[in-house]
């Protein structure tokens, strides 16, 4: 298989990953190999190589291991003649060459440098569901209507609609989402500011509440997903799926792009695997 795919169907077979900070899609399938979405499809993760730095650090390993005999102190070059000349000088030459402690230095840097970024190479594919909330869409598809969440900061809470009205397109207090044609995104929490409504996002040990003018919200970031429990009901939505994707429907009198069966399966698919680990509240 080559290294790009267009559609995740394509995909071999895997898991999903959770999404990172900036709503990619990460994949994993069972030989290891990992996945990202991008623009048109999914391509493979090539990590660079780090074999350059081994070399360096394994020579100079083995010269701070030596015996300290003549050789090693050649930063200096002395003439055999250390007999003062006329004016007071050393008649023997005294030059200063490139110092090893400074190359050994630099291996060092190297060595943690690497260590430092295997670290956090570590960290970027083990981050927890409360690290992925901000940045991350979640998606809902309730009644036959679909609609997205998505948080940058706890000052915003931005929400993902189809239009109104298809022909007509995203509204004043809207824009489209993206490169979709058939979504547009709203900016909530400047809506609220304009009309008036008080608005705050609080992080808690394992969730984020969420309250509008006294109303609150449980919001439980899961693996693939997120749990909203606002007392009376929970209600799953799903991060770990792409873009909504839509097919074009004609009945004879009535001409439109609805969501995709394919997205709908693959939505409600997830959807019930996570309704096997919902919060203890639900």
């Amino acid at each position: 298989m080559s290294g790009f795919v267009s559609n995740w169907e394509d995909l071999p077979e895997g898991e999903w990953l959770p999404n990172d900070e900036h709503g990619v899609h990460w994949y994993k399938t069972n030989d290891g190999t990992h996945w990202y979405s991008t623009e048109g499809g999914y391509r493979i993760w090539e990590e660079e190589p780090v074999q350059r730095i081994a070399p360096a650090a394994q020579n100079h390993s083995r010269s701070m291991n030596q015996d300290f005999d003549k050789d090693y102190f050649s930063e200096y070059d002395f003439d055999e003649d250390d007999d003062d000349d006329d004016d007071g000088n050393m008649s023997g030459s005294f030059k200063r060459k490139k110092s090893p402690f400074a190359t050994v230095l630099i291996v060092l840097i190297l060595i943690v440098g690497g260590g430092a970024a295997g670290y956090f190479i570590y960290g970027y594919f083990n981050k927890g569901p409360m690290d992925e909330f901000y940045g991350t869409t979640y998606w809902g598809y309730t009644d036959g209507v679909l609609y997205g969440y998505l948080f940058e900061d706890k000052n915003s809470f931005d929400t993902i609609t189809e239009p109104e009205y298809q022909e007509d397109g995203c509204d004043s207090d809207s824009e489209q989402y993206g490169n979709s044609d058939y979504l547009c995104i709203y900016d909530y929490a400047a809506l609220f500011a304009e009309y008036d409504i008080s608005y705050s996002l609080v992080e808690k040990s394992d969730h984020f509440e969420i309250c509008t003018d006294g109303d609150c919200a449980d919001f439980y970031p899961l693996e693939r997903g997120l749990v909203i429990d606002d007392g009376e009901e929970c209600v799953v939505l799903v991060s770990d799926i792409g873009k909504p994707t839509f097919t074009y429907y004609d009945d004879g009198d009535i001409e439109s792009y609805v969501l995709s069966e394919s997205w709908k399966s693959e939505y409600q698919k997830i959807v019930e695997e996570l309704e096997d680990d919902l919060p203890s509240s639900c």
